[in-house]
């Protein structure tokens, strides 16, 4: 187990990123600026990047929603960047629907906007009108949503690594044997299906134990009911893993109402202040630490860097997490965690605080 301390956190991160993975079973991915060995087809270099004339560029995102607290924070680094890069950031909600995913993204490409970056629903339902895009100049990035075409690049976490650590983490907790509980995103969209099946094959290890897995929609209300029912039909459940902290949140208040607080052991993912703060106090045993904020102005920069810089040979670029634990917590899982970063909660939110530190590339729009 790596522990990461405080004051060495944002030197840890910034070799991490270089790398740009953490743990074994990451995929090697290259950054617009690393240069790191390519592990899949290779974009073509440079192809749309303009001239700098100082004009403000225009990027248009396409969100799943636009409440969720992880995609509200987003927002936040997002505009970080903006700031520091002289771009216009056009926010727009889907609501939930991939109808409205496509008209939003269509609109932008009759703007002519400079990127288009999605957070997709369903990523093969975009995969024409991210044809369209590419025919009409723009590149896209599909925030944790592959789709395989050149001018497209797709920005991703360790995901599947990291569920497979948690779902090992629970399978020890419950002394392999019982119901665990898996809330997932929904069927189609990569993180909900990467995450899914990182979890899924953790579990599959442990024979005894029996897997209930309910898609959640990233809503907390439908996570809310979804584990209201879980609870209803399984009052033996031993323990559940939802992979976002707002429907983490959601589904704790359920076991909380249903007095089994004491009783069902939580573990999240996404590493918002709120759910580090739950492994703090010990409603949680453990977060994976993405950072929303951190994630928005990454984001925007992989957008900048796309016109300034040639592109990366690679187009599946990863974004380095971390486990955040309790140390005596960590220290009953070491030989799961013996190769990970792990964080204590106070650490996983000052490293939110900071991920303009290691993010920041004064070279760029100077």
């Amino acid at each position: 187990m790596k522990r990461s301390p405080l004051l060495a956190v944002p030197a840890t991160l910034m070799a991490l990123l270089l790398a740009a993975c953490s743990g074994p079973a990451a995929t090697p991915a290259a950054t617009p600026t690393d240069g790191a060995t390519p592990t899949s087809s290779a974009a073509p270099s440079g192809t749309f990047p303009i001239e700098d004339t100082g004009q403000t560029l225009t990027f248009g995102l396409v969100m799943i929603d636009l409440t969720n607290q992880f995609f509200v924070d987003m927002m936040e680094g997002g505009e970080l960047a903006a700031d520091d890069y002289n771009v216009n950031l056009v926010w727009k909600s889907a609501d939930g629907s991939v109808d409205n995913q496509i008209s939003l993204m269509e609109n932008f490409i009759q703007q002519k906007v400079d990127v288009i970056l999605v957070n997709p629903i369903e990523s093969a339902a975009l995969q024409g009108t991210i044809e369209k895009a590419s025919a009409a100049g723009i590149p896209t990035i599909t925030m944790a949503g592959e789709v395989d075409l050149p001018t497209n690049f797709t920005t991703v976490y360790n995901d599947e690594h990291n569920n497979r650590l948690i779902g090992e983490i629970l399978a020890q907790a419950v002394g392999n044997e019982g119901k665990v509980a898996l809330l997932y995103g929904n069927k189609g969209n990569l993180v909900s299906d990467l995450r899914q099946k990182g979890f899924q094959d953790a579990i599959a290890n442990h024979p005894n134990i029996e897997l209930i897995e309910q898609p959640m929609n990233w809503d907390p209300p439908t996570g809310l009911k979804v584990m209201q029912d879980i609870l209803a039909a399984n009052p033996d459940l031993k323990a559940v893993h939802s992979v976002s902290d707002a429907v983490t949140s959601a589904a704790y208040e359920a076991i909380r109402a249903a007095g089994k607080e004491n009783d069902i052991i939580v573990t999240s993912h996404d590493g918002n202040p709120e759910g580090n703060d739950a492994v703090a106090d010990g409603r949680y045993l453990a977060n994976v630490l993405t950072g929303a904020k951190k994630t928005g102005y990454w984001n925007v920069k992989v957008g900048v860097e796309l016109m300034f810089k040639p592109w990366p040979t690679e187009r599946v670029l990863n974004l380095p997490t971390h486990i955040v634990m309790l140390p005596e917590q960590a220290e009953k899982f070491a030989d799961i965690l013996a190769s990970e970063s792990v964080v204590t909660p106070v650490e996983a939110n000052a490293i939110g605080d900071t991920y303009r530190d290691e993010l920041y590339d004064p070279s760029l729009r100077a």
